[in-house]
């Protein structure tokens, strides 16, 4: 059943603070640029693994704000990177567990197979106001606005990096980028050569998959994969086990063709299908309680993408992709299915000494079919095409040369829901020495209706009307006049380095927001047929508005060559006015603080000890959601030059705890339980 009920989902959260414990390597260091390739051998400090000089960390090049290649401490955002080796020592086995790591990044495991992630409030299953890319596609599901996080897996071994920008990137990467951006990146080809086999096995899960890459000819590589995977159910607050278990098989390959220095190819698919379990409930007002029912549903999709880059001279460069991906997915009341077609081109250029121009097009069309299959889920239209045309464009302004810069730019769009938009931002930075960078920002992002919102009538629950009365049901309506949800965000950041071996970076936020989505009840109405009942109407109105503050810090310190700590903390305060249960799920659906504490320790050449500690402060009202300590411990003994034994244990202070639960939802949560692991990685 269609899960992005938030005005019913009471949904909330709990994942981890800090303290700390021993592990090795480094972290926040690009894999090609700094830590050089991440296949060779594991060597006794981190000096040798190319992470100590933390200045390597500072000119880490990232994309993820500007759509181009700059340094992390040029970045005039609150933007983070879990890297390759991060990865690797997490003892993690996907992506969205990986971004536990981010600092203030809410991850919340609502079930075997669901997750909620977000950025600076807003947090449930379906988070739409949180945008996802990987490898230049995006991964925002427009049916239900939101990310189906399982959908979202890949071979671990083969990501270069993962980077994380809190707070709106609208501006470059357009509508629902609004609370963050989250930007995956997979290996080139050329980076992973020969064999690798990789196998894990653990008391909640197993996964195995297996890698070959090889060579065309000398200037065109490729690589082939296939990855499979199946999770138990978990337990439910009484400790039986739930319908929540599912497998996943995956495979795909990469093509990247160096056709001359100044050009690059890429040709990349990948395909999946999966099982997921699931419980609905049936919310009911009233002393029966609600009822539930557990069903499977099936998910399958696919895609392909073609890129193309060109440096036409150090000042300038061009790149033109195109996609096309295909998703359908098969739940207990509604069936879905997309096809999206997407071009974009963009291009950069210096404008005279003090100037650098980035600028680009996009469309993108999108055939999408939402069709109720069960009496109480009902669409109209079933079938929808959608188009979105945009274009942006950024002055990168050099006021004082190596010390001073304003950045101004703007996205324009035309979407199918709410026609046209703009999105402008104004960013500075002045970095007065090496060691220090101030920066600030004013922008502006949107959330567009999903379909579900526009079209979908469901009912969501029903209720007693008294002896002798027909029973009533609760009925949500679409609202094909919905506008934008919009953000007017302020935000100022200073990263240093007081020492040589310490980086600290500190940002402060405030947003606004207005109209936001909630729901207006309407009048009780008598329906005759088919059978006799009372109506209440609900519908999806633009009637809330809200506001956020509050500020994140983040550390890496590097003790001795052979140690590391990283750290972060995170507090947001929200409150929000509209009517009924919509702003007050608004503004308890994120915890107020969270921390962390990862150390790494080199033991020798052969042994790393890796330790977190992430603290959630409780949070909920009408169904809260405890204070949570959680302790992951891990090691990685390197058995001979080319295979790595790792074993380990998450989540080792409880034998389960609720990160997430949920009430008048359509979609029952669980908790999370501890599990020990072993992991072997293989490669030749």
């Amino acid at each position: 059943m269609c899960r992005s009920l938030r005005t019913f989902i009471a949904v909330r959260l709990a994942a981890g603070l800090v303290c700390a414990s021993l592990a090795g390597s480094a972290a926040g260091v690009d894999d090609e640029s700094i830590w050089g390739d991440v296949g060779d051998p594991v060597t006794g400090s981190i000096e040798q693994l190319g992470g100590l000089d933390l200045e390597g960390l500072m000119s880490l090049e990232i994309t993820s704000v500007s759509k181009q290649k700059q340094k992390l401490a040029h970045a005039a955002a609150a933007v983070s990177v879990i890297t390759g080796e991060e990865i690797r020592r997490s003892g993690m086995t996907s992506i969205p567990e990986l971004l536990r790591l981010a600092p203030g990044v809410h991850v919340a495991q609502y079930s075997a197979n669901q997750w909620a992630i977000g950025t600076r409030g807003f947090n449930a299953v379906y988070q739409n106001k949180l945008l996802v890319v990987m490898d230049g596609r995006t991964l925002y599901d427009p049916t239900f606005s939101g990310v189906n996080w399982e959908s979202v897996d890949y071979m671990l071994e083969d990501l270069e990096r993962i980077e994380v920008v809190r707070g709106p990137g609208a501006t470059m990467w357009g509508a629902n980028a609004v609370n963050g951006v989250i930007n995956i990146n997979t290996k080139s080809a050329r980076d992973t050569q020969g064999w690798l086999f990789s196998g894990q096995g653990s008391n909640t899960e197993r996964l195995g998959g297996a890698r070959y890459g090889g060579k065309i000819d000398d200037q065109t590589f490729y690589r082939i994969y296939t990855k499979y995977r199946t999770n138990e159910n978990f337990p439910d607050a009484s400790g039986q086990a739930g319908h929540d278990g599912w497998d996943a098989l995956r495979g795909g390959f990469r093509i990247d063709r160096y056709s001359t220095p100044q050009d690059t190819l890429t040709l990349q698919g990948d395909f999946f299908t999966s099982r997921l379990g699931e419980t609905n409930t049936q919310p009911s007002i009233g002393a029966s309680g609600p009822g539930r029912a557990t069903n499977t549903i099936d998910a399958a999709g696919g895609h392909l993408l073609g890129r193309w880059t060109h440096v036409i001279s150090p000042d300038s460069d061009f790149g033109l992709q195109f996609y096309y991906d295909r998703y359908q997915r098969h739940q207990y009341s509604a069936d879905s299915d997309a096809d999206v077609w997407d071009i974009d081109f963009q291009h950069r250029f210096a404008l005279g000494k003090h100037q650098e121009i980035i600028w680009g097009v996009g469309y993108r069309y999108q055939a999408i079919r939402l069709e109720g299959v069960r009496p109480e889920f009902a669409v109209d239209p079933s079938h929808r095409r959608d188009h979105v045309a945009s274009a942006f464009i950024q002055d990168d302004i050099t006021i004082v040369p190596d010390r001073l810069h304003l950045i101004l730019g703007s996205k324009f769009e035309h979407n199918s829901h709410t026609g046209f938009e703009v999105q402008p931002g104004i960013r500075a930075i002045w970095t007065p020495d090496a060691k220090q960078t101030l920066w600030g920002s004013v922008s502006r992002a949107i959330r567009t209706p999903s379909n579900y919102e526009d079209d979908a009538t469901l009912t969501v629950g029903t209720f007693a009307t008294g002896p002798g009365n027909p029973p009533g049901n609760l009925v949500l309506n679409g609202n094909s006049h919905l506008a934008s949800e919009t953000l007017l965000a302020f935000e100022l950041g200073y990263r240093l380095q007081p020492r040589k071996n310490l980086t600290i970076d500190v940002t402060g936020f405030y947003n606004t927001y207005q109209d936001l989505v909630g729901v207006s009840r309407g009048a009780p109405t008598f329906q005759g047929s088919p059978s006799p009942r009372l109506e209440l109407p609900l519908t999806w109105q633009n009637n809330v508005d809200a506001r956020s503050y509050g500020f994140e810090v983040a550390a890496n310190w590097n003790i001795t060559d052979q140690w590391r700590v990283v750290g972060s903390y995170s507090w947001m305060g929200m409150s929000a006015h509209g009517e009924g249960a919509a702003s007050q799920y608004d503004e308890h659906s994120n915890p107020r603080s969270q921390a962390q504490i990862r150390t790494y320790y080199n033991v020798n050449k052969n042994i790393e000890l890796n330790a977190a500690v992430f603290y959630t402060e409780g949070f909920g009202e009408t169904m809260s959601v405890p204070s949570l300590v959680r302790v992951d411990l891990g090691v990685n003994w390197r058995l001979q030059k080319d295979m790595e034994l790792s074993f380990g244990v998450r989540n080792l202070l409880d034998d389960r705890h609720p990160e997430l639960q949920s009430e008048h939802t359509v979609s029952a949560s669980s908790e999370v339980p501890r599990t020990i692991y072993m992991q072997l990685v293989w490669k030749f």
